[in-house]
């Protein structure tokens, strides 16, 4: 109700002097001084001892954008008051109107009285009515028998809803208060608020948000409550308090800053207090196959920060710092994929970058929720990288790049220690009559390593090269359809053929941190094709190149798998890497029509060519229409998951939608949530209903929207089950 009052007494007192004016700032002149004023009207008569113009009969008075009409007005020219009466109107160019019995003003103090109001915001839909609107000093106002609402009608019907108050006073940018403050549907009263003060601002404003009820058998009554506090235009924050009657209480606080155009970041800390953590792991049985180290206590928290700082050119510093008190936190607090987090990584990096170089150093920690004290977890502190892009040597026709990095690793128990790996390359791009790119590259490779707790001694060294030839060309072909939008199609062709060879090395005894520690050996043939087509899609003045189609396609060949010795009748050569593809297609995108439909295919996949089969994919179609929207989407990885997901939205009426989601695992024969919801609108008001299946829980909301006061109210509750 706070919210309600709020809003539409600073609604009413901006537009009750000014509603004229959308794109600039409120300053409560209907009329300037210093603007010349055109007055016609049946009589005109002015008084010189009183120094007043007199005007009857279908008065109209116009100055810039602004026009107001009335059966009769006057003005005083050295007092600078002016008044008018009988059916007055005010209205702009932009369609908002002022309408009243008669209409006061001081010109030169800048106030003004207007008697039996109605004002008609055109931007927000406003429409405001009261007895006396009074205009007192340049941001105060004064209003008796206030009425609200952005509902249309007739002035003698009655809106689908509206706010009225006995009295209110505001000053722009600091207070408003009201009093007898009741809010009617279809002119009944639902609501009532005796006295509010609140705050008053142009721009972010402080105070509390709305609070969301709840209840469930795990958690019990639930309310949560959170307030707003805008500190500074370049920082705020949000203060939480999540009570919840059967399983605790939490405590949480946001915080946001710019320090300026490039530097920014965000703090924010949660701390809930279990009853019984014991109760929660029973709730938390059957509702999901996750299972984690019991570290939890009744105390529980998490921490984030992120931060990015500018230190100047092509230097910056950027942190991602993550904690949390147990390894189960997300199985509890999680949302989405975060419930299957098996890790947790904070990251701070310090970066410099020029035309062709680039120096980062990381300091890389892992939280790892298989294992309870994490002894035994790598840790990177830190990690230091510095790669080089192509460098003409000597001016000659070589290319110099590389990439050198080193790294600390540490844990508690088990092998850690340092590692400092070079990886130059030396490169002669070339280009065989213009036909195609013919570049072959020779690249060195040295990693050397400092251990402790390591079997096979503290120092270990290890030497390898690798050798690529890259030939790829591009094929260019323009068509001029006969369509009225698009005007040309471009195909564009990239077939790529990479040999790569890397001798087999001795790598049994060097240290196993990560995946630079071992490079297996390559007597590789890879081809991949490329193909896009391109469209110019002109609309009036403006051309549009979208893409079509783009398919992508590659595959390696091993040569040394191919040329090997058989070991016996049932070994067979398998040579051939699975075919990796990708395919986006938009036909929708043919058409530059606005409102025309739309939709998308994607796919990628790895296909075995000996098995015949898909070894993974990812499919997904997305449709959009006027009569309603789908998606879907299949994920698959052959002996480990497989999954889809859809959503449709049926425009069942002019004024109602009707929603299903569904995601459902094949691989587990298992519905992990359904949805089905339908959205009632109408022309200043709407409300949403939905019901949600979840293995743990089903869940109804019921919300209701307002045009212009947003979420008003709703009604949530679980029904036989137990919240997640």
């Amino acid at each position: 109700m706070r919210g309600l009052v709020c809003l539409c007494i600073l609604t009413a007192f901006l537009m009750a002097a000014p509603p004229f004016a959308a794109s600039v700032e409120p300053s409560g002149d209907i009329f300037k001084k210093d603007l010349p004023i055109d007055l016609t009207a049946d009589f005109i008569t002015y008084d010189k001892a009183a120094d007043t113009y007199t005007a009857r009969g279908s008065v109209v008075i116009l100055q810039d954008k602004m026009t107001l009409t009335a059966n009769e007005a006057r003005l005083n020219v050295t007092t600078g008051m002016a008044d008018a009466a009988g059916n007055v109107e005010v209205f702009d160019v932009a369609g908002s109107t002022l309408k009243a019995d008669s209409l006061t003003m001081n010109i030169n103090e800048k106030t003004s009285v207007a008697v039996h109001a109605r004002i008609f915001y055109k931007k927000d839909n406003i429409h405001l009515r009261g007895k006396v609107i009074k205009k007192t000093g340049p941001e105060d106002y004064t209003s008796d028998g206030l009425t609200y609402t952005t509902c249309d009608c007739a002035d003698d019907e009655t809106p689908a809803w509206d706010f009225e108050a006995s009295g209110a006073t505001v000053t722009i940018g600091e207070y408003m208060t009201a009093w007898n403050a009741r809010f009617h549907i279809m002119g009944v009263p639902v609501l009532y608020s005796p006295y509010v003060s609140l705050p008053m601002k142009r721009e972010r404003q402080s105070g509390f948000l709305q609070p969301k009820p709840g209840y469930s058998k795990l958690r019990g009554f639930v309310l949560k409550n959170s307030f707003f506090w805008a500190m500074t235009d370049n920082m705020d924050s949000t203060y939480y308090l999540d009570v919840e009657t059967r399983r605790g209480l939490g405590k949480g606080v946001e915080y946001r800053y710019i320090r300026n155009r490039k530097s920014n970041g965000e703090a924010s800390f949660y701390h809930y207090k279990e009853k019984n953590i014991d109760r929660v792991r029973e709730f938390r049985k059957g509702a999901n196959n996750l299972s984690r180290p019991k570290t939890a206590a009744d105390n529980r928290w998490a921490f984030k920060l992120k931060h990015l700082e500018d230190l100047g050119p092509g230097t910056t510093i950027k942190a991602d710092i993550n904690a949390v008190s147990d390894d189960e936190y997300f199985l509890d607090f999680g949302r989405g994929q975060e419930r299957t987090l098996e890790s947790l990584e904070s990251n701070v990096a310090l970066s410099k970058n020029w035309s062709s170089y680039s120096l980062s150093a990381q300091f890389r920690h892992f939280n790892n929720f298989l294992s309870a004290y994490d002894r035994d977890t790598l840790q990177m502190l830190p990690v230091m990288s510095l790669k080089n892009s192509n460098q003409r040597v000597a001016g000659g026709p070589f290319y110099l790049s590389g990439d050198y990095n080193y790294a600390h690793f540490s844990r508690a128990e088990g092998m850690d220690g340092d590692r400092l790996d070079a990886h130059p390359r030396l490169s002669l791009p070339l280009s065989p009559g213009g036909w195609f790119d013919f570049t072959p590259s020779f690249a060195p490779r040295a990693t050397w390593y400092l251990v402790k707790h390591d079997p096979h001694g503290r120092y270990a060294e290890r030497y390898l090269y690798d050798v690529t030839v890259d030939m790829t060309t591009t094929f260019v072909k323009i068509y001029r359809p006969e369509f009225e939008s698009v005007k040309a199609i471009r195909h564009t062709f990239r077939p790529k053929l990479v040999y790569t060879y890397i001798p087999e090395a001795v790598q049994d005894d060097t240290p196993k941190f990560d995946s630079i520690d071992f490079v297996a050996a390559a007597n590789n043939l890879t081809y991949s094709l490329n193909s896009i087509l391109t469209g110019k899609v002109s609309d009036a003045d403006k051309s549009k190149y979208p893409d079509y189609v783009y398919m992508d396609l590659n595959q390696t060949y091993n040569i040394n798998e191919g040329t090997r010795n058989l070991n016996g009748p049932q070994d067979k050569r398998r040579p051939f890497s699975n075919v990796n593809g990708e395919i986006r297609i938009k036909p929708a995108a043919w058409s530059a029509v606005t409102g025309s439909p739309r939709g998308e295919a994607t796919g990628r996949g790895s296909y075995d060519v000996y098995n015949k089969w898909f070894a993974s994919y990812d499919a997904s179609l997305s449709a959009l229409h006027s009569v309603g929207d789908l998606t879907a989407s299949h994920r698959f990885t052959r002996g480990s998951a497989s999954y889809i997901e859809g959503a449709a939205r049926a425009h069942a009426a002019k004024t109602v939608d009707l929603t299903y989601t569904k995601r459902f695992s094949i691989t587990n024969h298992k519905s992990l949530e359904t949805v089905y919801g339908m959205e009632h609108k109408q022309q200043c008001w709407s409300y949403q209903l939905s019901y949600t299946e979840r293995p743990e829980e089903k869940v109804v909301y019921l919300t209701f929207n307002l045009l212009g006061l947003g979420r008003v109210a709703g009604v949530q509750g679980r029904i036989d089950g137990v919240a997640q």
